[in-house]
Parts: structure tokens; sequence; C-alpha cells
């Protein structure tokens, strides 16, 4: 009877010890990262990556392909369907062979945090042209800085919900921003469209850990839940299996 009673504990307990870590605290650090992809033709690609620990964030960007010498505006954009639009001008609402950030707005969102280099980084800084990194003269940007952010949009970049958007075109291929090449900003007529829109984009999601390339198949390191699964197996294995071992001895000879 002793024996039964320790194989129902040793079933019942491993499932609630081994399998299921509670969730990451909002205090947890977490890392994130997106690929930039391009957007309006621009050619520009690169890749962000961002950690995120309560409501203090680091991001760290490395583009190409961007316009030199000028400064490319970088936003984390929440809301919409928490993704980037479609390459090219596939998604032109105005069909002007152009995508401008308005119309990006209902896949990416809002403006939430405005990656300047300096000073403020909430949304009122999202046309501050000045504070934005500017590209290097083979079009490369490299950008890193750590800042607060509200809990509201950390809370966001946690869950996935945040796409990184890099601003700043060259339509007529002159070399810098004019109304020429794309008229007016949808976003501030004062400024050039070629200032203002989407020049490349990427959602940014939980960076993988252990052996596993990012976003690669295959096997990488074990991590802490399947170990646990594991050894829970385990130990379910040698308790059933010692009880069975001793039920078959107890059997009476015949």
């Amino acid at each position: 009877m002793k024996n039964s009673k320790l194989a129902v504990i040793a079933l019942a307990v491993p499932m609630g010890v081994f399998v299921g870590a509670a969730p990451a605290g909002a205090d947890e650090t977490m890392k994130l990262r997106a690929d930039l992809a391009p957007l309006n033709d621009s050619g520009a690609r690169g890749t962000a990556m961002v950690t995120v620990q309560g409501t203090r964030v680091t991001v760290d960007i490395e583009s190409s392909g961007l316009l030199a010498g000028q400064p490319h505006a970088q936003h984390f954009h929440i809301g919409g369907k928490h993704m980037c639009p479609g390459p090219g001008a596939a998604d032109d609402i105005e069909d002007d062979d152009r995508l401008s950030t308005t119309e990006g707005k209902p896949f990416y969102g809002d403006i939430k945090t405005s990656l300047t280099t300096k000073g403020d980084t909430s949304p009122d800084s999202g046309l501050a042209v000045d504070r934005f990194p500017a590209a290097a003269d083979d079009g490369g940007v490299s950008y890193s800085r750590t800042f607060e952010v509200p809990k509201d949009v950390a809370a966001a970049v946690r869950a996935g919900d945040a796409v990184i958007v890099q601003h700043g075109l060259d339509y007529n291929d002159n070399g810098k921003y004019d109304m020429d090449g794309g008229g007016k900003s949808d976003l501030d007529p004062k400024l050039p469209a070629e200032a203002t829109d989407p020049a490349a984009c990427g959602r940014l999601t939980a960076a993988p850990t252990g052996g596993m390339a990012a976003g690669a198949g295959g096997t990488g390191a074990q991590g802490p839940d399947t170990m646990l699964l594991g050894t829970g197996a385990a130990l379910l294995a040698v308790a059933g299996a010692g009880f069975l071992g001793r039920r078959r001895m107890r059997r009476p000879l015949r």
C-alpha cells in the first residue's frame, strides 16, 4: 500500500513542479529584435536590438542603404496591426507610387516613442529632425541610446506589439530632401515628404536565446523549462518502473 501511495505522489507532484515557468515580470530584463526591411523601394535594411527592464529601454540600431548625410527620423510605432506594410508601395492608398507615414499607420500604429539622439523621446519629438541620427557617407546609421519610456510603451514592447520605423528617402535621386521629390509631407506641410515617408520597418519580437539562430528552425540549447520537463519525465519513468517491479515481485508463484 505504501508503494502505491508513493507512485501516486510521484505521478501527481512532478507535473506541477516541473512544467511551466512563471511568466517574466515587468521588472525582469527582456531582449527583443527587429529585422528592418525596406519600404518605398528604399533599399534600406538594418537590425534593431532592444533591451527593456521596467520602463528603461536600451535601443541599438545598425542600418544601411539610407540617404547619406541626411537625418533619419525613427520611432517606436504602436497600434494598428502591429506589423509593417507591404514592400514597395503595395499599400499606397492615394495611388501616387509612394507609401506615406499616414498610409502605413493602419499597419504599425501611431508614434509612441521618438528614437532621438538626445533630449525628449516622446511623440512630441516625432519630427525633431535635428535630433535624429544622420546617415554616414555610405548610407549607414549607427544608433545607441538608453532612456525611460511610459509604462504602456514598455508593456507593448514586451508584448511584441511595437514596430520600429525609420524614415527618409530620396525619390528624385538628388542627394537631399526637397519638395520636388514627393511634395509636402503628410505629417507637416513645411517638411518635404522625402523627409518623413517610411524607408525601413521591422516588428520587435523576443530575441532567441541558446543555440537557435534568429528566425531559423532547428534545435537550440535546452532552456530551463525543457530541462525541467525532461527531469520530470525521467522521475515519472523511474517511479513507474519501481512500482511495477515491486508488484511483479509480490506476485505469488504458480
